[in-house]
């Protein structure tokens, strides 16, 4: 039996790559403590295992029936390697161990100031992400990414892990190395106290935007400033000279704050107001709002991006403007559905036929597949699809 333990895209991406090596009778999936059963901003284990008439078990019985692989995904529990049968036992890891072993990948890494992480695929032994590492790897972490940012590029990294090293693991053909010591470290759970974090007015400027890069994920958990939720900080020339945490001048949007060292304008969340200008292609409000959304990939209810959004409805000037300041071309919505496929409606409604070329051209996945498992060509006719990519040889530079 192989086995899938743990919750959101990752643990069910690893699930749809099980059933492509194996029929589902040899499948298992160990779900976490808190699984509601329905997609949210993450798609569900369960209901995935449910949809492919996987049957889910208890740990205590993966303990007994794993004899293929026993691998775990962001899995809420202590894993006992000795209960098992096979040395097959694996975990995906977010970050670049010997670093980060432990909780809160996304946050501390921020909180340090790293420029780059990563993903590490090791076996599970005794102690907490301790085990000898297979495969890692590594990527930049940008300067305007938030923690949910971060969260999402470990997602779309050990989804590569995985791939390439599958048929190893299944196969039992794995080879690992001992972790180093070095810099080797370690977060409990109680190493960060959600409800008690408040913002650090009494630091410098910088270490303020960093600390808000740190928490602020749409899902959890946004600072907040004299009642106001805030999603990020733009470090300012200018020194009032008040005492840190002191209010040198509030706007409507915005407010300046003394520190230690330099002001600081603090942003206040206005992702409502920020799409509904991407929804009317007014590109002078999107640039007044735009640090008033955690990060340029911050996305609403239904997962719609700002991109997103600009691209359904053929907003062509804000897409460019949001392209240019790096948002992904491929960050879907809660249903998987990606820029690229909503621009395909704006292409062929009249909307706008130019937005399409324009992600291609900076990076949209043709071949991306949303929840239900269906590529862009299998929501338009051949005829349509042709066309599309026609506009894509005689675009010209846009």
């Amino acid at each position: 039996m192989l086995i899938i333990a743990g919750k959101n895209d990752i643990a069910v991406h690893g699930l749809e790559l099980a059933l492509s090596f194996l029929p589902k009778e040899k499948v298992a999936v160990v779900c976490n403590r808190n699984e509601s059963g329905a997609d949210e901003w993450q798609r569900s284990l369960r209901k995935a295992a449910q949809f492919h008439g996987v049957k889910e078990i208890s740990l205590e019985e993966a303990y007994v029936q794993a004899n293929i692989l026993f691998l775990s995904l962001e899995f809420d529990r202590i894993v006992v390697p000795e209960k098992f049968s096979i040395k097959n036992v694996f975990n995906i890891h977010f970050s670049l161990l010997p670093k980060y072993k432990g909780m809160f990948t996304s946050v501390w890494p921020l909180l340090n100031y790293e420029s780059h992480s990563g993903v590490t695929l090791h076996r599970i032994d005794q102690g907490i992400d301790t085990g000898g590492v297979v495969d890692q790897c590594e990527f930049e972490i940008l300067p305007w990414w938030v923690s949910r940012d971060l969260y999402f590029a470990y997602t779309n990294t050990a989804i590569k892990v995985l791939a390439r090293n599958f048929s190893d693991l299944i196969a039992g053909q794995s080879v690992s190395s001992p972790q180093d010591s070095v810099r080797s470290t370690y977060y409990s759970a109680g190493s960060i106290v959600f409800s008690e974090v408040k913002l650090p007015v009494k630091k410098t400027a910088w270490e303020i935007q960093q600390y808000i890069r740190a928490f602020s994920f749409r899902e959890y958990q946004f600072l907040r400033f004299d009642g106001e939720a805030v999603v990020s900080a733009t470090l300012l020339s200018t020194s009032s000279g008040l005492k840190a945490g002191e209010v040198v001048c509030k706007k409507s949007d915005s407010v300046v704050i003394s520190t230690i060292d330099y002001d600081i304008e603090l942003y206040f969340d206005r992702l409502d107001s920020l799409l509904e200008s991407c929804r009317e292609n007014d590109v002078s409000s999107v640039r007044r709002l735009i640090s008033n959304c955690a990060g340029y990939n911050d996305a609403g209810s239904h997962g719609w991006t700002p991109l997103i959004v600009a691209c359904y409805a053929g907003s062509l000037e804000v897409v460019k403007y949001l392209v240019g300041l790096g948002a992904d071309v491929n960050r879907p919505n809660r249903k998987g559905t990606t820029p690229l496929m909503y621009a395909k409606d704006a292409y062929f409604s009249g909307r706008c036929k130019k937005i399409f070329t324009i992600l291609v051209k900076h990076g949209a996945d043709l071949e991306h597949r949303d929840a239900a498992g269906k590529k862009l060509k299998e929501y338009v006719s051949t005829a349509q699809y042709k066309e599309l990519l026609v506009s894509l040889t005689h675009a010209g530079d846009l």
